[in-house]
């Protein structure tokens, strides 16, 4: 078994010169309030972005869900899919720390792209890809995205049946 990820200084939340957050930083909801699928993605985001301890967490409940060969598949997807939102973005991906309640305007996206794909639902897809990456990217990021939504769905269905919900194990303020 194998895990793979990239490291980068990309994809915290940044400010800019005039002081303020960038506009993908935003707060546009709270996490309490998106369905199951798009919170568990933001969590995923986060944890992933959150540096090497985040990422050996997930990748440690991964394995307890999918089983250490499969985990290994999943989680490679899911770093596929950020470092395509991370390195070749449009711009720096802004999320909010661990813990948060608040929800960003990209994590939003991100979410939705996700949720979109999984849904098959490939046109709205590539609308959110495309707020994101620019258009030779976005095409690619909406077939991983389907790997990584269906996979999400496998975690709230294991967590739903133990009575609870996805929080990742790493997470903190």
């Amino acid at each position: 078994m194998s895990y793979s990820w990239f490291k980068s200084s990309k994809g915290t939340p940044v400010e800019a010169s005039d002081g303020n957050r960038l506009r993908g930083a935003a707060p546009v909801g709270l996490l309490a309030d998106m369905p199951p699928l798009e919170r568990t993605l933001v969590h995923l985001l986060r944890q992933w972005c959150d540096g090497e301890a985040g990422r050996i967490a997930l990748a440690e409940d991964f394995t307890a869900i999918f089983g250490p060969e499969q985990a290994a598949h999943e989680v490679n997807s899911l770093a596929h899919l950020i470092m395509l939102m991370v390195q070749m973005g449009r711009r720096p991906l802004m999320r909010h720390h661990a813990q948060c309640a608040c929800l960003g305007g990209d994590e939003s996206a991100f979410a939705q792209l996700v949720a979109a794909a999984t849904a098959g639902d490939r046109e709205d897809a590539m609308a959110f890809a495309l707020t994101l990456l620019p258009p030779d990217i976005a095409y690619e990021a909406v077939q991983v995205a389907e790997l990584v939504g269906h996979a999400a769905l496998v975690i709230i269905r294991k967590h739903s049946a133990t009575g609870g919900h996805f929080a990742p194990s790493a997470t903190r303020h």
